[in-house]
């Protein structure tokens, strides 16, 4: 029986040659495809594209939070009392990249279409690849922004 066992790159293979798809490492590394999709199905595309869109989803709903903040986590505060004008003009950029992407994703999820599917995970992994070092830079701000608002905590008044 282990013999019959699914193996996702080894489809995958097949279907980017017939689409041109991105390589399966680096779709995998970006998306954590191999993790999400574990068993055999007709509409595996479908299957990566969503893996793909819970992944840009969280991101949407950090810089959701970080455009919106209405109730959010206690460390979004420290996040948002230290950015600057110009990071928060690029995170309302990326916002709404990410959420072109979701909207385009809810549309594939109404009518399946190989052809769309294929289309989506191709553009959306060269979308990301431009996107991944200013989201990295954005982090790496609000790591730093969360870690002098907690020092500057430290030496509050009775420091």
């Amino acid at each position: 029986m282990e013999d019959d066992k699914f193996d996702l790159e080894t489809t995958y293979k097949k279907l980017k040659e017939k689409y041109n798809l991105p390589e399966f490492e680096k779709l995998s590394e970006d998306f954590d495809i191999e993790k999400n999709i574990d068993k055999e199905s007709n509409f595996i595309l479908r299957e990566i594209r969503r893996t793909i869109t819970e992944k840009i989803s969280g991101y949407l709903q950090l810089f959701e939070i970080l455009i919106n903040p209405s109730a959010p986590p206690m460390f979004i505060f420290s996040i948002l009392r230290n950015i600057s004008v110009e990071d928060k003009g690029t995170i309302k950029e990326v916002y709404k990249t990410l959420s072109k992407i979701q909207i385009e994703a809810m549309k594939l999820d109404v009518i399946y279409k190989e052809s769309a599917e294929e289309e989506f995970i191709k553009e959306v992994f060269g979308i990301w690849q431009k996107l991944k070092p200013t989201v990295y830079k954005l982090i790496e701000k609000f790591e730093t922004n969360f870690e002098e608002d907690d020092a500057s905590k430290k030496r509050s008044y009775f420091a």
